[in-house]
């Protein structure tokens, strides 16, 4: 009798542990799905992060295999520098115009272009053509347009008796000049993406709209807009950081001149770590680059609540 009571608690003790195993592999199993992408984060981003922080208290000139502690001058330095506040200033302005104009521009093209007629996509295709051009090639062809006597713009204008501008010699002109050529070079990418989010609205809101009466106008504003405000949102983070990362145009282009007048965050990184070679310093203003664009993102997603529909 004892032996045949023993047998089963035997067996339901396989049996339960037969049962653990499964569920402990299971719990483990979407963190190793994962864990290529966490490696990447952790590699190419958290790391680099935490260097360039770590670089920023020292005075690492980027050849030199030795360097001293400084501590936060470099920050101090930083805060009290006139010309970083010139060029945050510079960086604030180019991106809050640019994208204001990419967005709205998208927008409107977006909403031109979301019809089924022939030749549409090869339209789709021509605007979205700039974007993948090549940013060195088409600074070298944006040049010779702003050229003050020679270029293209200034004969169109001179056509309407309109003086020749100094595009790339003048400090408020020289911003407006890349500011227009970013937003040529941008503004079909976001409205492709545009275009998808509008063709995501279900056609029973038009049609319900339009047997109430409504208009074209009050369709736009009433119905497209809320429904498009996802991806709206989606274009407004991703533009806002792509201009605060733009380099290769001022460049190219103006080399932040005249007068530091189109030097922006990056390029100010740029010649201090490559250019004048003071590696923490710059570390510095890519610690600063960082919290200004993640406080700009945090900003948007939280009053985002207030008009994105999800």
């Amino acid at each position: 009798m004892e032996n045949s009571q023993r047998i089963p608690k035997k067996k339901a003790l396989v049996t339960s542990k037969s049962k653990l195993k499964p569920n402990v592999m299971e719990k483990f199993i979407p963190y190793l799905f994962i864990l290529p992408a966490m490696s990447f984060l952790v590699i190419f981003v958290l790391l680099p992060l935490l260097m360039s922080f770590f670089l920023s208290l020292t005075d690492w000139n980027l050849i030199s295999s030795s360097f001293s502690w400084k501590g936060f001058d470099n920050y101090i330095r930083l805060f009290t520098d006139k010309t970083f506040w010139q060029v945050v200033g510079n960086t604030l302005i180019y991106g809050f115009i640019s994208v204001t104009i990419t967005v709205i521009l998208a927008t409107l093209l977006a909403t031109m272009l979301d019809k089924k007629i022939r030749g549409i996509n090869f339209l789709k295709g021509l605007i979205f053509l700039p974007y993948i051009t090549p940013m060195v090639a088409v600074s070298v062809v944006w040049i010779w347009m702003f050229d003050q006597h020679f270029g293209l713009i200034n004969w169109f204008l001179g056509l309407f008796g309109i003086d020749q501008v100094p595009w790339l010699t003048q400090s408020g002109w020289a911003m407006a000049a890349i500011i227009i050529m970013k937003i040529w070079k941008v503004v079909g990418y976001y409205t492709i993406i545009l275009i998808a989010g509008l063709q995501n609205i279900p056609n029973d809101f038009y049609e319900a709209a339009r047997t109430d009466g409504a208009n074209e106008r009050q369709i736009f504003f009433k119905i497209t807009l809320p429904l498009l405000s996802p991806s709206l949102l989606f274009v407004m983070i991703v533009a806002i950081i792509a201009s605060f990362q733009d380099f290769d145009q001022i460049y190219m282009m103006t080399q932040g001149g005249p007068a530091d007048s189109t030097n922006m965050l990056i390029y100010y990184l740029y010649q201090f770590g490559f250019q004048f070679f003071e590696a923490g310093y710059a570390s510095s203003v890519a610690v600063m680059l960082f919290i200004t664009l993640f406080f700009i993102t945090w900003l948007q997603t939280h009053f985002s609540k207030k008009w994105v529909h999800y």
